[in-house]
């Protein structure tokens, strides 16, 4: 079986042509699954940090990057289409032969797997052998200050550059 698309369509041969689409389409699922993958660690990085809230502005910015992601799986997949009836040329011009492959849906997938891969490793990492600083903290920290007072707060900073001086 070679692995063309339009020169399956030019030859009828409908079976071939939907078995080239779903291995297509299986890797447009994968790229799903990694999206998922990298939702699910996102959300548990933020809660070892202690700033998860549940909104829909995450889960958006998650559709958002996924319609931008298959949209680039779309342009490469028309790609691909274009480019397997180059094979029809590979007589001549035996380079061609590399369209035999969905060589754009491809080098798409493969380029959103590393993106999604390095966030997951990121995510990972969230709140692992770090200081944490919350964002409940920094309220409370500004808190404080807005009591306190600027002229109090810088003599408790002068005090503690001094304390570090020291050591």
């Amino acid at each position: 079986m070679n692995l063309l698309f339009i020169p399956s369509l030019l030859q009828g041969d409908m079976k071939s042509f939907l078995l080239k689409l779903s291995m297509v389409f299986l890797m447009w699922l994968i790229v799903f699954i990694a999206s998922l993958v990298d939702l699910k660690t996102g959300i548990d990085g933020s809660k070892r940090l202690g700033c998860f809230k549940t909104t829909s502005r995450g889960l958006r910015q998650t559709i958002k990057k996924d319609l931008q992601y298959f949209m680039l799986l779309v342009v490469g997949l028309l790609f691909d289409f274009v480019l397997s009836y180059l094979t029809t040329l590979s007589d001549i011009l035996p380079i061609l032969g590399i369209f035999r492959i969905p060589i754009f849906s491809l080098l798409g997938v493969l380029v959103i797997l590393i993106i999604e891969g390095i966030s997951v490793k990121e995510n990972l990492e969230k709140g692992k052998n770090k200081e944490i600083i919350s964002p409940e903290l920094i309220t409370s920290a500004l808190d404080i200050i807005g009591v306190l007072g600027d002229d109090k707060i810088k003599a408790i900073a002068e005090l503690l550059k001094q304390k570090e001086d020291k050591k």
